[in-house]
């Protein structure tokens, strides 16, 4: 299986498929990944990584917010086999040269998920490894609020493996969603 798709009725429903996909990394001991995601601003790929990130330990007195005007962040992990998070966020980025000036280079690699977001715009750069992750906007909101409250839109979270580990991670995924019973 290379690919896989859900739908998240709530931002809380995006947190918890970050949270997933974080017990999928956990039970294939990745040595590392990188994640890219694509989606409009607004789609949800911060929050996504915020589910991923508590998921995998970073502390809950350290806000996991959008590295937007400081280009990456870095969170600890305790481990064992992941040990940082690098939240990366390329829509400022011209490209592959740009990337590298980051400091991308350092942080791949072993013991480290590499989170991408605006990933598009560095296509060129990334492993061909990885695992890719496109939230779109359905076109409905069905999720209730309370009165005066911003209506919440559910999202489409399609998730495509590009290699061996990703597919890895990815068939890890599909194994625990379908023992939860937990509808694609």
């Amino acid at each position: 299986m290379d690919r896989m798709e859900f739908r998240a009725e709530t931002t809380e429903a995006t947190l918890r498929w970050g949270a997933r996909v974080a017990a999928a990394l956990r039970t294939t001991e990745t040595a590392g990944l990188l994640l890219a995601l694509e989606g409009d601003l607004g789609a949800g790929k911060t929050v996504f990584v915020r589910g991923l990130g508590r998921a995998l330990g970073v502390d809950p007195a350290e806000p996991i917010v959008s590295p937007t005007f400081t280009i990456a962040r870095d969170y600890r992990l305790p481990g064992p086999h992941l040990v940082e998070l690098h939240h990366l966020d390329a829509y400022r980025l011209g490209g592959p040269d740009d990337l590298e000036a980051a400091g991308f280079e350092e942080m791949c690699g072993s013991g480290r998920l590499t989170c991408v977001e605006w990933s598009e715009n560095v296509v060129d750069a990334l492993p061909e490894d990885r695992l890719e992750l496109e939230i779109t906007l359905a076109s409905e909101s069905r999720a209730a609020v309370p009165d005066g409250a911003a209506p919440e839109v559910a999202r489409i979270l399609s998730l495509r493996a590009t290699g061996t580990v990703a597919a890895r991670v990815l068939a890890a995924l599909a194994r625990d969603v379908a023992a939860e019973g937990v509808a694609q």
